[in-house]
């Protein structure tokens, strides 16, 4: 679902406040979002791997498919990944889709800070096929999620609700990441799940 329109996005992301929503304010933030299927509102305050989540609810394989990716420089600063404006970032836009039945889980759109990540790492994070929480886990034992915004609309997608992480690695700022949901596909009827797994 690539959008190539970004400036709002940028702005939305210089926009956010340097603090992660903390356990106890998690049911507020939640529920100034209205009503939202139950597993959905966990994935919106996970700080697991995503993919693997998803997989395991609708019983199918998660495929990656990396729609936009390119490196390029920040239009604004932003304050969340000690980035200025001019800085050279890394730009990521991947839809998790549903290897049997097609569907779009979720669309996710990462900023990377190159100079916080390792070039062993960086080259991991940038393969067009896997997800960078899956790497993440595998690959950055120093690595640290906190979830900073939780709102509702898209800003890369017309979906209903978004949620703003931050990955520190060895306690700097590294990645943002935008993941994006559409509620329709977690309603109980909203997609079928396969039984037996």
């Amino acid at each position: 679902m690539q959008v190539t329109d970004t400036a709002s996005f940028f702005e939305s992301m210089a926009e956010l406040e340097d603090a992660s929503i903390e356990p106890g304010y998690a049911l507020q933030a939640l529920l100034a979002l209205g009503p939202l299927p139950g597993f959905l509102r966990a994935l919106l305050v996970t700080d697991g791997t995503v993919t693997m989540a998803l997989e395991a609810y609708f019983g199918e394989v998660i495929r990656i498919s990396t729609t936009h990716q390119e490196q390029m420089q920040l239009p604004v600063a932003i304050p969340a990944l000690e980035m200025h404006a001019g800085d050279t970032c890394y730009f990521r836009q991947v839809d998790l889709l549903g290897e049997q039945s097609n569907t779009c889980f979720a669309s996710a759109t990462s900023i990377l800070n190159k100079r916080a990540i390792g070039d062993s790492l960086f080259e991991q994070l940038v393969d067009e096929h896997v997800g960078i929480g899956v790497i993440l886990r595998n690959s950055a034992r120093g690595s640290f999620r906190e979830v900073l915004r939780l709102q509702r609309g898209g800003l890369m997608s017309g979906f209903d609700v978004n949620r703003t992480y931050r990955v520190s690695l060895n306690s700097v700022p590294a990645i943002l990441i935008t993941e994006e949901f559409p509620a329709s596909v977690y309603l109980p009827d909203g997609v079928s799940t396969t039984t037996g797994v």
